[in-house]
C-alpha cells in the first residue's frame, strides 16, 4: 500500500503533530536591560487562524505575581499563516521567532514570517532516529506493524522515553538554554514553536514557567491545553488516514498526537535523577546562571499577589 498524494500532506501533519521530535544546542547569554514593547493583541486575545495551538503564556501565576502578557508566545508551526495571522504577529510586538524544528521539518513546511521579525533556528531532534521517517514508514507498513510498534501501551512509553531523552541529551539542553537566554535579552515579544507546539514547545514553556515560579498545577494545565487546541486537527488527520486504509486502530496514534501529564512528569523526574534537583537541572543542565535567571524574572513577572512557588528544589 502506498501513501496517496492526498494523504501525504496529512502525514506531514501527523509526524509533525506526533512527537514534535528530538536534539538541540546551547550557549550562555549576556545581559543588558531591555526595553519592552507592549502592543495588542496579547493575552487571551492572541489567536492565529492557521496555528490552533498558538497562545500567549502570560496571565498564569509566577513568584509574587503573574507572568506578563505580550512578551512570550508559544505556537505550533507557522507555515500556513494567513495575511491576518501575520498581521497579528506584528501587532503583538513579536520581534523574534525561535524554531525548534528539525531541518527536514523546516524544509517541508517553511514558516511564513512577516518582514521585520527575525528567526532563530534551534533544532531539537535526533538525527539518528528521524521521527518523520519512522512514523511515515510505520503508517505505510500498515495496521499490523502499527499494532506491533505502538500497541499495549508502547506509544505512550515511547513518548515518556522521548521526554527523558530530551532532558539527558546535551545538545537538546543547550538549545533550550539558548532559547531562554534569548527570551531574557530580546527587546519585544519572543515566540517559540515546533511543529505541533506540544512536546518541544511544551517542555520549553514548562522550563520557563518553573524559572518564573509558576505553580505546578498551572504548568501542567498550560501543557495539557494542547489537547484541546489540537483536537480538531488531530481528528481530521486520523479520519483521513483511516479513510485511506492506512490506519485501522486510531487509538494507537492518539498518545503520540496528544500529550499526557506523565510525559512532562517523566521529563522533570529525569531532571532530578540526572542532576539532583530541578533547580540544578536549570542551572547546570540548561546553563541558566543567576544573572539570566534574574533577567527572566525581572522582565516577565508582573508583581502583585500571593507567591505560591513552583517545583521544589
Amino acid at each position: 500500500m502506498t501513501i496517496t498524494r492526498a494523504v501525504r500532506g496529512t502525514l506531514t501533519g501527523v509526524a509533525a503533530a506526533l512527537i514534535t521530535v528530538f536534539p538541540i544546542a546551547m550557549t550562555p547569554a549576556s545581559a543588558a536591560p531591555i526595553a519592552i514593547l507592549h502592543q495588542a493583541p496579547v493575552g487571551a486575545d492572541f489567536k492565529l487562524q492557521a496555528a490552533p495551538n498558538a497562545r500567549d503564556i502570560g496571565g498564569v501565576g509566577a513568584q509574587n505575581g503573574k507572568i506578563k502578557s505580550g512578551l512570550v508566545f508559544r505556537t505550533d508551526a507557522l507555515n500556513r499563516l494567513t495575511d491576518a495571522d501575520q498581521s497579528t504577529l506584528t501587532a503583538a510586538g513579536i520581534t523574534k521567532i525561535i524554531d525548534f524544528r528539525s531541518p527536514a521539518e523546516r524544509a517541508a513546511s517553511p514558516d511564513k514570517v512577516p518582514p521585520g521579525i527575525s528567526t532563530m533556528t534551534l533544532p531539537i531532534y535526533n538525527p539518528d532516529q528521524d521521527f518523520y521517517a519512522y512514523i511515515g514508514g510505520l503508517i505505510q507498513a500498515g495496521p499490523d506493524a502499527q499494532q506491533a510498534a505502538l500497541g499495549d501501551g508502547k506509544a505512550a512509553q515511547y513518548m515518556r522515553d522521548y521526554y527523558k531523552w530530551v532532558v539527558n541529551d546535551p545538545t537538546s539542553r543547550a538549545q533550550f538554554g539558548t532559547a531562554l537566554k534569548e527570551i531574557a535579552t530580546t527587546s519585544g515579544g519572543v515566540l517559540f514553536h515546533c511543529t505541533a507546539g506540544k512536546d518541544r514547545t511544551g517542555m520549553m514553556a514548562a522550563f520557563l514557567m518553573t524559572i518564573l515560579g509558576t505553580p505546578q498545577d498551572q504548568i501542567f494545565g498550560n501543557f495539557l491545553l494542547s489537547n484541546d487546541r489540537l483536537a480538531g486537527s488531530n481528528k481530521a488527520t486520523l479520519d483521513a488516514l483511516v479513510a485511506q486504509g492506512l490506519v485501522k486502530d486510531r487509538t494507537l496514534l492518539e498518545p503520540v498526537l496528544g500529550v499526557q501529564k506523565d510525559y512532562l512528569e517523566a521529563a522533570f523526574s529525569q531532571a532530578v535523577a540526572s542532576f539532583g534537583s530541578v533547580n540544578d537541572f536549570i542551572s547546570k543542565g540548561l546553563g541558566i546562571d543567576a544573572q539570566t535567571y534574574k533577567l527572566l524574572q525581572d522582565k516577565l513577572i508582573e508583581k502583585g499577589g500571593v507567591s505560591t512557588g513552583s517545583f521544589g528544589s
